[in-house]
């Protein structure tokens, strides 16, 4: 990356993980005032629509995407007439986006006995709960789209910065109001109260930080601009919503399979994965403006490079985080929860490995979103998306609740893990991937190697005391699995780049506030 480069992708990634870091600590809060103060099967419902709505939101995939790609060159050249026609199509696309998801969201209030199997024990009404889910979401599109233009000049640290202020204080009122008044209704109205209020702020930044936004003088893009921006949307609507179908049904199945009361037990689980994944995710994916610029005007072997230099940095995160979900999961559900909301060992293990797998995807993702690979892989996710559904219903059957998480990981292994690394190397690097599924093997193989010495060693350490037991483990989980990918990488240029760039300075940085 050249410098300007690094250090917005280093920006991003610092700012990203702290403000996740702050935002999870204070939705590990919110979710024990909220399991204190009302009970799982309101877990249930809030994880069972969320998904929902993540499926109904399908109308929204591709715009942003397609819009955010296409201002990489724009943006780069300083083309403010250009920035500004992208921007009124983005406006005027999610004005639309709203409204179709809020009327699609009401067609499915007909179905709701299908999706739910058991009444979950709740007070309020299921509709009215669903209603207030529904225009939370759908509200999101408003205004929101301006942070796009934010997003494409490497400025991502500033979104993350306001998101943090705003989640912060939206955290306070609902455990407040939870506590006062043990209400559902309000938590989620402050909740869309919170959506509106900071996408109307955002949309003020944005304008205070370009103000040739607020020029009504708008050029029109030319038919060939505008058809290949709806080409690619329309290719990424198509592979996005098999995406949304293979990775936002897990509750929806289980509250069909099983009941709503797992569904809020399980919930818990994710949270705890998906708040580790948002944090390396906003960190991670701050070095995505910095490649698509690289992938707009760098040249192919520095990007083929950063690929593998990418690639490493996934499997160090994600592999040492895999371990010690597996490790320490269920030991920090008893001390946070209790034993009633433990479950078997089998749901840590399969829900680690899926996060493993869909860590070790998301380079090749990168790379062919940034490049604008739209239109090659638009089958990918049906496939995923049909193994995921079929393997769900029959390994449910022989696994129980595991069996769903199991054919999640098997979905991802048969579609997007292998072949958008495939489309990337056939179109931009223009030869065969074969050597860098070589050393995809290799990282997969010593995952394994240190997900099982960790294990062994962690079964003889037997400490009565639970929380220092998990601290203990936690530590072993750190050292085995650094050590490994120490001893087995060090020799390789992905490591000497990553120590260079990043270990290095961040060990000098330590030095110097110490001294």
């Amino acid at each position: 990356m050249s410098k300007s480069r690094t250090e917005n992708a280093v920006k991003n990634v610092k700012t990203g993980f702290i403000v996740q870091l702050v935002n999870k600590l204070m939705a590990f809060v919110v979710r024990t005032v909220f399991i204190k103060c009302l009970n799982s099967d309101y877990l249930g419902v809030n994880g069972l629509f969320t998904n929902v709505l993540t499926i109904l939101s399908f109308a929204e995939l591709g715009i942003g995407t397609a819009i955010i790609f296409s201002m990489y060159k724009p943006v780069a050249e300083n083309n403010q007439e250009k920035i500004k026609s992208y921007m009124y199509l983005y406006k005027k696309a999610y004005n639309i986006i709203g409204i179709t998801v809020f009327i699609l969201g009401l067609l499915v209030i007909p179905f709701m006995d299908i999706i739910i199997k058991d009444i979950p024990d709740i007070k309020e009404s299921i509709t009215l709960v669903y209603l207030l889910f529904l225009i939370n979401t759908s509200s999101s599109y408003f205004f929101t789209y301006k942070k796009s233009i934010i997003i494409a000049h490497q400025k991502q640290s500033i979104i993350n910065n306001i998101d943090s202020v705003f989640y912060i204080i939206k955290s306070i009122f609902e455990i407040l109001f939870l506590i006062i008044t043990k209400n559902f209704i309000v938590y989620l109205i402050i909740q869309i109260g919170g959506t509106i209020v900071e996408n109307f702020y955002l949309s003020y930044i944005a304008n205070k930080m370009y103000p040739y936004l607020k020029d009504n003088k708008i050029k029109k893009l030319s038919k060939e601009e505008s058809k290949n921006i709806f080409s690619n949307v329309k290719s990424l609507v198509i592979y996005k919503f098999g995406g949304v179908i293979m990775n936002g049904t897990d509750n929806i199945l289980i509250s069909a399979l099983i009941n709503v009361s797992t569904v809020g037990i399980v919930s818990n689980y994710n949270l705890i994965i998906t708040s580790i994944k948002s944090i390396l995710s906003s960190a991670l994916n701050g070095v995505t403006a910095s490649i698509g610029n690289l992938n707009a005007i760098g040249k192919k072997e520095q990007k083929e490079k950063t690929y593998y230099d990418l690639t490493f940095v996934y499997y160090i995160v994600y592999s040492f985080c895999s371990i010690a979900f597996i490790i320490l999961l269920n030991p920090f559900i008893k001390i946070w929860l209790g034993d009633s909301y433990v479950l078997n060992i089998s749901i840590s293990i399969s829900l680690a490995i899926s996060f493993f797998i869909d860590g070790m995807r998301q380079t090749g993702f990168i790379y062919r979103t940034t490049l604008g690979l739209f239109q090659k892989a638009q089958i990918t996710p049906y496939i995923g998306a049909t193994t995921n559904i079929i393997l769900s219903i029959v390994l449910c059957k022989i696994f129980g609740l595991a069996g769903i998480f199991i054919a999640t990981s098997i979905a991802q292994l048969v579609s997007y893990s292998w072949i958008d690394i495939h489309l990337v190397y056939k179109y931009e690097f223009k030869k065969s991937p074969k050597h860098f599924y070589k050393k995809y093997l290799i990282y997969f193989m010593t995952f394994t190697l240190e997900l099982l010495i960790t294990i062994l060693i962690c079964k003889f350490i037997t400490v009565k005391n639970i929380i220092f037991d998990f601290f203990i483990k936690g530590i072993i989980v750190l050292i085995i699995s650094n050590t490994i990918n120490i001893l087995i990488f060090k020799n390789s240029s992905e490591y000497k780049t990553i120590d260079n760039k990043f270990i290095n300075p961040l060990f000098k940085k330590i030095k110097s506030l110490i001294k």
